[in-house]
C-alpha cells in the first residue's frame, strides 16, 4: 500500500524517538521507562505477532500522555520484536481555532488518518491494513501491552 510506505519512510523507529527528546522532556521520560513493570503475560503473546503487525505512534513530547505510553510503545519493541514506527512533532494551530493540528510542522497524517488527540496509537497489518487503534488510552485493558495484545489477538 503506497500510503502506509510513504508513512513508514517519514517515521522513526521509537528507539530514534525517544532518542531524540529534546532536554526540558527526557526527565519526564526516562522516569516513566525506569519505573514502568510491564504484563509478562501480555509481552510473552505479543511475540507471536512480531512478524504480523506495525504499530505507529502519532504524538508529541510535550504531550503529558505521550510521556506516559512512548516509553512503554519502546519496551514493547525491545521485549516482543514487534515494530514501533514514530510520527512525532505534532503541533497545535492556534492561530486557526478551526483546525486542531497545524500541517506543517504536524505530519500529514494527523489529517489524512484523522487524528484528533495524542497518542494515537495505530496497529497495522504488514501490508498496511489498519486493524486497530488506541486514542489516548486504552480502552479495553488495563495497560497499553494488553490492550495491543488484544487488538492483534481479534485481527488474527
Amino acid at each position: 500500500m503506497k500510503g502506509f510506505e510513504d508513512m513508514l519512510r517519514r517515521a522513526v523507529t521509537i528507539r530514534e524517538y525517544l532518542d531524540d527528546i529534546p532536554d526540558g522532556d527526557r526527565a519526564k521520560y526516562d522516569n516513566r521507562s525506569a519505573g514502568y513493570i510491564p504484563d509478562q503475560e501480555a509481552l510473552k503473546g505479543l511475540r507471536k505477532y512480531s512478524d504480523l503487525f506495525i504499530v505507529v505512534a502519532i504524538g508529541a513530547s510535550w504531550c503529558k500522555d505521550c510521556v506516559m505510553h512512548m516509553p512503554v510503545l519502546d519496551l514493547i519493541n525491545v521485549k516482543t520484536g514487534i515494530l514501533v514506527m514514530v510520527l512525532g512533532g505534532v503541533k497545535t494551530d492556534p492561530l486557526n481555532p478551526d483546525r486542531q493540528w497545524a500541517v506543517p510542522p504536524s505530519p500529514p497524517e494527523v489529517d489524512t488518518l484523522g487524528i484528533t488527540r495524542i497518542p494515537t496509537i495505530l496497529v497495522y497489518t504488514k501490508d498496511g491494513v489498519e486493524v486497530g487503534r488506541i486514542i489516548e488510552h486504552p480502552k479495553e485493558t488495563p495497560t497499553l501491552e494488553e490492550e495491543l495484545l488484544f487488538i492483534m489477538d481479534q485481527a488474527s
